[in-house]
């Protein structure tokens, strides 16, 4: 990668990470352990890990050549890591100009390959007030209580196991989040996440059950979410999602352009091999 990566691009990645490190060490511990939960940092890049769980999205190293240049010997490190922690599906992010520039080659001469969703998109905004948006459900922060069932709600929409409930309901009293719902005749139907940084947030496990789809409610818990950080003194909004596979809709990143968030890069994804 021959260009510079950017102030912005940094950022994201660093307050990505420190959410996802938090989030697994809200993960109570018979579940954590259940699941062989597990964070780690070798040159500079944080590694989630998590054994029981044959899916990259909780198995990824963030930042790799990001705060520092990243070495063969480290990419050799996170190999060894990930076969330890008997992790077989993993990606390594790879941020636009992230270094040396010989990082590419030397993901692909040991095995790795662009996944088949290859990118994710990185986006960031600022202070100005996301747009008004009408939705029939009630969307507003989470009540005392209410924590199960967001949690419940969050699990099903992703597709996730009942088991994960009490991971996003225990993320959801911890200091430093904030939660929201989203509510159909009383019921929680969606909710989202709201991780606070100093004067960095991030945006995550937004989501609305697929009965409720298609009525704005996973735009209005992005747009309450954007000026509960703005309030609380944030100055960059970052979240992130994958970018579409071909022609197919993407009502998230769409979403995240309508509340203001631009595009602060085009991250990869690189398969681990199979073998590792």
């Amino acid at each position: 990668m021959s260009e510079t990566i950017t102030a912005e691009a940094r950022a994201a990645d660093a307050i990505e990470a420190a959410a996802y490190r938090d989030m697994y060490a809200a993960a109570p511990p018979g579940l954590a352990a259940k699941l062989g939960l597990a964070v780690e940092e070798i040159g500079g890049a944080t590694l989630l890990v998590a054994r029981a769980i044959p899916d990259a999205f909780f198995n990824r190293v963030i930042g790799l050549g990001v705060a520092r240049p990243a070495s063969e010997a480290a990419l050799d490190n996170l190999l060894a890591a990930y076969r330890a922690a008997g992790a077989k599906h993993w990606w390594v992010h790879l941020t636009p100009g992230a270094e040396p520039a010989a990082l590419p080659s030397w993901l692909e001469r040991r095995g790795f390959v662009l996944a088949k969703r290859s990118a994710w998109a990185k986006v960031l905004r600022g202070t100005e007030a996301p747009p008004e948006v009408g939705t029939p459900l009630e969307v507003r922060a989470a009540r005392q209580g209410e924590e199960g069932a967001l949690a419940e709600s969050i699990a099903a929409a992703f597709g996730m196991p009942a088991a994960f409930a009490p991971w996003f309901a225990a993320l959801a009293l911890r200091r430093g989040w904030r939660a929201y719902v989203a509510l159909e005749a009383d019921r929680v139907v969606g909710g989202g996440l709201l991780y606070l940084d100093g004067g960095d947030a991030w945006l995550g496990a937004g989501a609305v059950r697929a009965e409720q789809r298609g009525r704005h409610a996973h735009r209005a818990l992005m747009a309450l979410r954007v000026r509960e950080a703005i309030a609380a003194g944030c100055t960059r909004i970052f979240t992130e999602t994958g970018e579409p596979v071909g022609d197919e809709p993407n009502p998230s990143l769409a979403n995240m352009q309508w509340c203001g968030f631009r595009r602060v890069c085009s991250r990869l994804n690189y398969a681990a091999p199979a073998a590792a």
